[in-house]
């Protein structure tokens, strides 16, 4: 018996390919040269035989009959078009996202030789690694916070696995980490398993998958082990967008049940099943879910609904959102004053880039002047600027403001501009990242 595990990577290997192929323009042939009975029973066939769901299986094929008798095919002469309202009428019967018809001749007519497999695999191999396994963003925000982006959950494990572990093991001292699946539509359930390893100490039931290509139910765990013994142990934010889709929707779902991780953004796509392709013949192809997730924990799935997020906000905003709840959260446990500060700081240096704070040339002319160490702020153009003799007195910085008397500096300091007892402001504050303070007052 085949292993169900290696099915679902293959169903998702060859969805991508489908997916490319049917952008190609292909040869069509007229719908007379089309038997449509044979068509009509090789699909109900597929449908039968594979679809997760036996009792939908039986209304979908009931009504495909009932429009094969009515001649509802036979006068379309388009195989293209005949492929869509094939699909069309799956979808009125029963709607899943995971369902389609492909007219591919080409695909029919064609079967890959072993040189020609090992050709295409090996392409394939190489396009992953130069798109780096999908890995697409790696950062370690203010305030310790780090940061990851990647679009799919690769079926190449092994390949990726380096890569997967460098990034793990760069966001390991991180206090809390965001991972960005807004743009990830789904992939690999072994990438997924391998990826939600590193999160949890003691091998935890993720997720039961039913099957119609076998009779026991597959059951994923985590693995401690697989991940060279690094465990990250720090909070978990994952960022959802109506694009998040499939593996990815997975994932999501099974961490926040755990109450691993918290979801930020909005609802996610709602495709909960695995599907596979099959020829229907004549250059036809029918991609059929033929397995569908169990959560251990909901004893459900996502498939329709999506992953709600534990906070809903758009898919645009998320990143702001999260980064302002994680802060607020470290700031609330910080131990010490220093804590504090760096957090503070982080919390500035995300209001200063994102707030539309305008302040009149009237109001920052009140901060103009030489400070100590011959810190010169002025006013040009609207903006109050600083020459700063202490970083080679050459280069001028433009403050942003974060509130009416603290502005970003530069990426290692802020200024906040403090008043004196006559309500003048006469002295001033450099914050700095890690959590010192230097005052200067004005000459």
């Amino acid at each position: 018996m085949k292993n169900p595990l290696i099915i679902l990577v293959h169903a998702v290997v060859l969805n991508v390919s489908i997916n490319c192929i049917a952008q190609v323009p292909q040869k069509t042939i007229h719908s007379s040269s089309l038997d449509i009975k044979v068509l009509i029973d090789s699909l109900t066939n597929s449908v039968k035989k594979h679809y997760i769901f036996p009792e939908k299986s039986v209304r979908i094929n009931k009504y495909l009959k009932e429009q094969y008798k009515k001649g509802v095919y036979d006068v379309i002469r388009d195989p293209n078009q005949l492929a869509y309202r094939l699909i069309e009428d799956i979808r009125k019967v029963n709607y899943d996202s995971h369902f389609n018809i492909f007219y591919q001749p080409k695909d029919a007519e064609h079967k890959e030789t072993l040189s020609e497999r090992e050709e295409n695999i090996k392409d394939q191999v190489a396009f992953e690694r130069e798109s780096n396994f999908k890995f697409k963003k790696l950062e370690i925000l203010p305030g310790g916070i780090g940061y990851i982006q990647f679009n799919e959950f690769i079926g190449n494990v092994k390949g990726a696995k380096p890569t997967l572990t460098a990034a793990m093991t760069f966001l390991k001292n991180s206090k809390a980490i965001i991972i960005d699946l807004r743009y990830n539509g789904g992939g690999s359930p072994e990438m997924v398993n391998q990826v939600e390893s590193y999160f949890f100490k003691e091998r935890v039931h993720m997720l039961d998958m039913l099957s119609t290509f076998s009779k026991d139910t597959m059951s994923l765990y985590t693995d401690p082990t697989s991940t060279d013994g690094l465990l990250l142990s720090m909070p978990i934010y994952i960022l959802t967008s109506k694009n998040t889709f499939s593996g990815a929707e997975d994932f999501s779902y099974a961490m926040q049940t755990q109450k691993r991780a918290i979801v930020v953004g909005e609802t996610t796509g709602g495709g909960a099943h695995a599907a596979f392709l099959f020829s229907i013949g004549q250059g036809f192809w029918a991609r059929v879910p033929f397995a569908r997730a169990i959560n251990p924990i909901t004893l459900t799935d996502w498939e329709d609904v999506g992953v709600i997020p534990d906070i809903t906000v758009a898919a645009s905003e998320a990143l702001i959102k999260v980064q302002e709840i994680i802060y607020q959260d470290l700031f609330t446990k910080a131990k010490t004053e220093r804590e504090k500060k760096i957090i503070q700081w982080a919390k500035n240096d995300l209001k200063g880039k994102t707030n539309l704070l305008k302040l009149t040339a009237t109001e920052l002319e009140q901060y103009s002047g030489t400070f100590e160490g011959g810190i010169i702020f002025y006013v040009e153009n609207g903006s109050i600027l600083c020459k700063n003799p202490e970083r080679g007195g050459t280069d001028i910085f433009t403050l942003h403001p974060v509130t009416k008397n603290v502005f970003l500096l530069d990426e290692n300091v802020q200024i906040e501009f403090v008043k004196d007892s006559q309500e003048k402001y006469s002295s001033l504050k450099m914050l700095w990242i890690d959590g010192n303070v230097t005052t200067k007052r004005k000459e």
